[in-house]
């Protein structure tokens, strides 16, 4: 029985899910084609950004740890495009990597919003709605008492940037 997308579908909106995992992609492409989006996929932040400054982009949402360009990495460099409209594109970052130090790092890098995996539909469309209806970047809020059981890997990430 087929099914009819809940939201109105207007395919000249576009996002692009950068996430070396296939399964994560997958699921968040399905989500946002509800939504009424194109999708192009990428397995890392190379391609994203490729892919970004080839046509025009409404919406990225980048894991942190992939290969050949993190997600901070990605969001650092699409903030910082000669092209205005691609510095503008709000930008979703996502990880199951576990420090305190995360939201600050992407707050600081201009991220838009920030999701622990494994995100939920409900999450995704209720961020997504939000961003794409003008609004400014959600609020990261104090990550004080967040928990900070550190991950190498962020931590890695984390020291190819100066500021940190």
């Amino acid at each position: 029985m087929p099914t009819t997308p809940p939201y109105d579908v207007d395919r000249s909106l576009r996002c692009v899910i950068a996430d070396d995992v296939r399964v994560i992609r997958e699921q968040l492409g399905h989500w946002m084609r509800e939504l009424g989006y194109s999708v192009v996929h990428a397995s890392c932040g190379a391609t994203a950004l490729s892919a970004v400054r080839r046509e025009p982009t409404h919406l990225v949402i980048a894991d942190i740890d992939m290969p050949h360009l993190s997600g901070l990495h990605l969001l650092q460099t699409v903030r910082a495009d000669a092209d205005p409209n691609v510095a503008a594109i709000p930008i979703v970052v996502s990880s199951s990597l576990e420090d305190g130090e995360i939201h600050r790092m992407v707050e600081t890098l201009g991220g838009s919003a920030y999701w622990k995996k494994p995100v939920s539909k409900e999450q995704v469309v209720s961020c997504v709605r939000y961003l794409t209806n003008g609004n400014e970047p959600i609020a990261f809020g104090d990550n004080a008492s967040a928990t900070h059981s550190v991950s190498a890997r962020f931590r890695r990430i984390a020291s190819e940037f100066r500021e940190f």
